[in-house]
C-alpha cells in the first residue's frame, strides 16, 4: 500500500506596513532549501521566483509547489486566494502579505478572514520576527517504492471504477466525486493509459475523448498519462497517441462525431448543464460509455449544485449510474490546517439549510428580510444559509461573490426566512442615473462603465436611445430557492416582492440577465416581463443564450421599453436565422411571445391557407410562411404541438437543413417534414 501524505501545510501572515517588509521576504525565498518549488502570486516579487498575476491565479492548479507567497497588499482576491492555495502540496508553506489593518476596516470581508486566521491561531510576523525563525518548507515524503501511481486507496478505485466502466463491466455511466487534493483528475489519467497500454496494437486502439472547462485544467490528468505511457507514445497539446489508440481534448461545448469509445468529463461542477447533458446525451445514443467528476467543494464553486442537480437527470435516464466519491487527500493530511481555514475563509464548504427545514416551507409561513453587509459579516450561520443555497441554485458561485456581497454597497441582498433559515435568496444592484455625456459615450461606444448592466447593453445592442440610461434601474443579479421548497410558489412571491418595492422607490426599470432555458424564460415573463435581448454566442456561465428581461415601473420607463422592445423584434428573425440558428426551438419560441407586430396582409393570408390545405409549394410560400409563423408565434397564449413548434422554427424561422429538421422530428427526409409543416401553419393562431 503506498503511503498517504501526512504532512501539514502551514501558513503565516504579514502585514504590509513598511518596506522592510518585502526585502525580508524576498531573503525568505533565497534562503528556501535548494530545488524549492516556488510562486510569487500578486504584484512584481522583489526575488527571482516565478511571479503569477492574480488574473492567472487559476493556472497554477494542478502543480505542485513548496513554497507560495500570496501578495495582497494591494486588497485580497478571494477567487485567487482560493485557486492558488490548492497548488501547494503536504508540508509546504504559505506566506500571507496582507495590507495593513484599518479601524473601521476598509472591507468587511477582509475583516471577516482575518478573524478566521485570528481563531484558527495563524501566526502573524512582526517587524521584529528574524527572518531565520520563520518556517520553511518540510521535506517530501519518499516515493513509493512499490512505483505504483496511486497514492491512496480511494485513487485506486477511481481507476478501477473507469476501467470497469472502459471494459463494460459497469453501468455506462460513472459519477466521481470528492474535495479537492483527492487525485481524481490525476486517477482519470492513470485509466486513460492503463487502457491504452492494454489495446491491441496492430488492432483499432481504444480513442478516449476528455474534456473539462478549459485544456489547461487537464494538466495533472495528461502529465500522469504521458509518464505511464512507453516513450514510443506521441505527445501533442491536448493529444496523446499510442499506436491506434488516442487521448484526446475536446472542447466542452462541441460533442464530436463518432463519439469517441470513452468519454472523460472532468470539473463537469464547471461546466454548464446544458452541455453536459449534450454530452450524456450523444454518448448514450452512441451507445459509448461516459464518466463525470466534480468538486464538491473547490474554490469554483457550484460542487454541489452539480451533485444535486444532475444527479435528478441521471436518476431519471440512467437509475444505475454509479457513484463514487473520495475522501482521502493525495497531496496532504487529512485533516490539514490550511484547507479547513480556506473552506470556512472562502466559504468552500457552505452548505443551504437541511432539506427536512423547508418541508413546509410556503410563501406564507414565510418572512421576507433585507440583510445589509454588516449583518451578513457577523452572523455565520445566515451567511452560510444563503451562501450555501447561491452555490447549489448557480454552479459558477465562487468566493468572489461572497467578497461582493460583504463589500460592494450597491449590492443589496434579500431573503425569505422560514422559521429562521434561508428558504429564498435574491441579489439586487441599482443601475443607471447616469450623466448625459456618459450616457452619449456609451451609445457611441466609446465608454463601458461597470456595474450598469441594464442601461449600457441596451444603449450598445438595442434599441434604446442616449437618454435612456439617465433613468433609474433596478437588476436581480441572482435568485433562488431552497430545492426542497420548490414549486411551491416562493420565488414567485419573491420576484414580485421585489417589484413591488423597486416600483414603491421609484426605480423606472427592473430587469435581469440569465442564462435562457424555455423554462425560465416563461417564469419571468409570467412575471410581467419581456425578453428586450438574446446574446448571439451561448454563454461559457450557462451554456445558453444569454437572455436579458425587462419591466417597466414607471411611464418613463415604459417610454423607454416599448422603441427597446420594438427593435428586439424586428431583429430576432434575422438572428434566428443566422448566429441563433443553433438555438432550441422552444427557448426561440417563446422569445417572440407578446410581441406587437403588425398584422398579415390579406394576400399573406390567402397563400398560407393555401398552404396549409396542400395546394401550394413550400419554396412559393416562403415569404407570407415566414411572416405568419413570426406573428402566430407572438400572438399564441398556448402551447403548440411540441413537433408543430420545432418544425416551424427549426425550418420557416431558423433555416435549417431539412435533413436535421427530419432528424429532430423522427422522420426521414423532407416529404414527411412540409406535412408537419402544413398541420402546424393549420394550427397557429389567427393574429388578427
Amino acid at each position: 500500500m503506498p503511503p498517504t501524505f501526512i504532512l501539514h501545510r502551514r501558513l503565516i501572515c504579514l502585514e504590509a506596513l513598511e518596506v522592510s517588509g518585502n526585502v525580508k521576504v524576498a531573503q525568505w525565498c533565497a534562503d528556501l532549501p535548494a530545488g524549492s518549488r516556488v510562486a510569487w502570486v500578486g504584484g512584481a516579487p522583489p526575488v527571482a521566483v516565478e511571479h503569477v498575476p492574480l488574473s492567472r491565479a487559476d493556472s497554477l492548479l494542478g502543480r505542485d509547489l513548496d513554497a507560495l507567497v500570496f501578495d495582497a497588499a494591494a486588497g485580497l482576491s478571494a477567487d485567487a486566494l482560493g485557486a492558488a492555495s490548492g497548488a501547494l502540496r503536504g508540508g509546504g508553506v504559505l506566506l500571507l502579505i496582507l495590507p495593513a489593518a484599518k479601524n473601521p476596516p476598509d472591507s468587511l470581508f477582509l475583516h471577516r478572514f482575518r478573524q478566521q486566521l485570528q481563531r484558527a491561531a495563524v501566526p502573524f510576523l512582526g517587524p521584529d520576527t528574524a527572518v531565520s525563525s520563520w518556517p520553511v518548507p518540510r521535506d517530501r515524503p519518499p516515493p513509493d517504492p512499490t512505483g505504483d501511481p496511486c497514492l491512496t486507496e480511494d485513487q485506486r478505485d477511481a481507476v478501477q471504477a473507469v476501467r470497469d466502466l472502459a471494459e463494460g463491466r459497469a453501468a455506462p455511466v460513472l459519477v466521481i466525486t470528492a474535495d479537492r487534493g483527492r487525485g481524481k483528475t490525476a486517477a482519470l489519467g492513470i485509466a486513460a493509459a492503463r487502457l491504452m497500454t492494454a489495446s491491441r496494437p496492430d488492432g483499432d486502439g481504444i480513442h478516449i475523448g476528455v474534456t473539462a472547462p478549459r485544456l489547461s485544467a487537464l494538466g495533472p490528468l495528461f502529465e500522469q498519462a504521458r509518464g505511464l505511457l512507453p516513450p514510443v507514445a506521441v505527445h501533442e497539446p491536448g493529444r496523446l497517441r499510442l499506436g491506434a489508440s488516442t487521448l484526446q481534448y475536446v472542447p466542452p461545448d462541441g460533442v464530436p462525431d463518432p463519439v469517441p469509445d470513452l468519454m472523460l468529463v472532468d470539473e463537469a461542477a464547471g461546466i454548464p448543464m446544458q452541455w453536459l447533458d449534450q454530452w450524456l446525451t450523444a454518448c448514450l445514443a452512441a451507445r459509448r460509455p461516459i464518466a463525470f467528476t466534480g468538486t464538491i467543494h473547490g474554490y469554483e464553486g457550484g460542487g454541489r449544485g452539480f451533485a444535486v442537480r444532475f444527479r435528478r437527470t441521471l436518476a431519471r435516464r440512467v437509475p444505475d449510474t454509479r457513484y463514487l466519491h473520495l475522501e482521502t487527500p493525495v497531496r496532504w493530511a487529512v485533516d490539514d490546517p490550511l484547507e479547513a481555514l480556506m473552506a470556512r475563509g472562502l466559504m468552500l464548504d457552505a452548505e443551504a439549510a437541511e432539506d427536512v427545514s423547508m418541508t413546509d416551507a410556503r410563501p406564507v409561513t414565510c418572512e421576507r428580510k433585507a440583510f445589509s453587509r454588516g449583518r451578513l459579516a457577523g452572523d455565520e450561520a445566515l451567511l452560510g444559509d444563503i451562501f450555501g443555497l447561491l452555490s447549489l441554485a448557480h454552479y459558477r458561485t465562487r468566493p468572489s461573490d461572497l467578497q461582493r456581497m460583504l463589500d460592494d454597497p450597491a449590492l443589496k441582498v434579500v431573503g425569505l426566512m422560514h422559521r429562521g433559515r434561508v428558504a429564498a435568496v435574491a441579489l439586487l444592484a441599482d443601475e443607471g442615473e447616469l450623466g448625459a455625456g456618459l450616457c452619449r459615450s456609451v451609445w457611441a461606444g466609446e465608454r463601458r462603465p461597470q456595474g450598469h448592466f441594464l442601461p449600457v447593453s441596451l444603449m450598445l445592442y438595442g434599441d434604446m436611445p442616449p437618454s435612456g440610461g439617465m433613468l433609474r434601474y433596478r437588476r436581480v443579479v441572482r435568485i433562488a430557492v431552497h430545492p426542497a421548497a420548490q414549486g411551491r410558489g416562493l420565488g414567485t412571491a419573491l420576484l414580485q416582492a421585489l417589484v413591488e418595492e423597486a416600483r414603491e422607490a421609484g426605480i423606472d426599470l427592473i430587469g435581469a440577465g440569465f442564462g435562457g432555458t424555455d423554462p425560465l424564460l416563461r417564469f419571468w415573463t409570467g412575471q410581467g416581463f419581456c425578453p428586450v435581448r438574446v446574446g448571439v454566442k451561448p454563454e461559457v456561465s450557462s451554456g445558453g443564450w444569454a437572455v436579458t428581461v425587462l419591466q417597466a415601473l414607471t411611464t418613463e420607463g415604459q417610454g423607454v421599453l416599448d422603441p427597446v422592445r420594438a427593435g428586439f423584434g424586428r431583429t430576432l428573425p434575422m438572428l434566428l436565422s443566422d448566429p441563433l440558428r443553433g438555438m432550441a426551438p422552444d427557448l426561440a419560441a417563446s422569445l417572440f411571445q407578446g410581441l406587437k407586430l403588425p398584422p398579415l396582409s390579406g394576400e399573406d393570408r390567402r397563400v398560407i391557407a393555401a398552404f396549409a390545405r396542400g395546394r401550394r409549394v413550400y419554396e412559393a410560400c416562403l415569404p407570407a410562411l415566414h411572416a405568419g409563423v413570426i406573428r402566430g408565434l407572438a400572438a399564441s397564449t398556448k402551447s403548440l404541438e411540441e413537433d408543430h413548434r420545432d418544425a416551424l422554427v427549426m425550418r420557416v424561422i431558423q433555416q435549417r437543413p431539412w435533413e436535421t429538421v427530419a432528424r429532430h422530428l423522427g422522420v426521414s427526409g423532407r416529404k414527411p417534414v412540409i406535412t408537419v409543416l402544413r398541420r402546424a401553419v393549420a394550427g397557429l393562431p389567427d393574429d388578427g
